[in-house]
């Protein structure tokens, strides 16, 4: 099928209408990439619509990005399948009803179906608790760590590496590779109190 076939039939009835709608969304995503929007997943779905069709738990924009993609390639295949070229008459009115309808059924199917992994994707991951990482040993990465400033590194509980806001109450001499050991946390600044600590003795310094 060629590409002017496609065009021609993007910009017939009953295909227009999903047409303006699929190049909204394209504006709308290209402005989200230049604002730098942030997408988050609504607390409630508009009157529980969404989850009654098996597309709740989905941002409002990507359920209207998918079924409007879905509707109208389905509707743009129908359509160019019954129009062979610009001098063929249009759908009649029987045939694009039945376009449009059998468009919207199947771009709800495929919607519900790319939601599952989709949802899977976006759903966030266990909130990790501050306070599990005293005890652990870390790796100073700052130039140096005092009572108003510092940085390191330690390993979290799943096995990657976290980087921390540290700080010490005494003078310890702690460069960048100094291993130091986090014995509290500071909830209300957000920060981990350190002291210098030697792997190899397992001691304070």
């Amino acid at each position: 099928m060629a590409v002017n076939e496609l065009f021609d039939a993007a910009m017939t009835l009953p295909v227009l209408p999903f047409t303006f709608l699929a190049l909204a969304v394209v504006v709308y995503w290209l402005l989200v990439m230049v604002a730098g929007t942030v997408l988050e997943r609504p607390a409630v779905d508009v009157a529980g619509l969404r989850s009654a069709v098996g597309l709740g738990g989905l941002p409002a924009s990507l359920v209207a990005t998918l079924l409007i993609g879905l509707a109208w390639v389905a509707s743009l295949l129908a359509t160019a399948a019954l129009v062979d070229g610009p001098a063929d008459d249009p759908p009649g009115r029987a045939a694009s009803v039945g376009i449009v309808l059998g468009a919207l059924a199947l771009a709800w199917a495929g919607s519900a179906m790319l939601a599952v992994p989709i949802r899977r994707a976006l759903r966030p991951g266990p909130r990790r608790d501050p306070a599990a990482l005293v005890g652990r040993v870390c790796v100073v990465r700052s130039a140096q760590v005092g009572p108003d400033h510092g940085e390191a590194e330690v390993t979290g509980a799943d096995g990657s590496p976290v980087v921390i806001e540290v700080r010490q109450a005494g003078s310890d001499e702690l460069r960048p590779g100094s291993t130091a050991l986090i014995h509290d946390y500071d909830a209300d600044h957000r920060v981990f109190w350190v002291t210098a600590f030697e792997p190899q003795l397992g001691t304070n310094l």
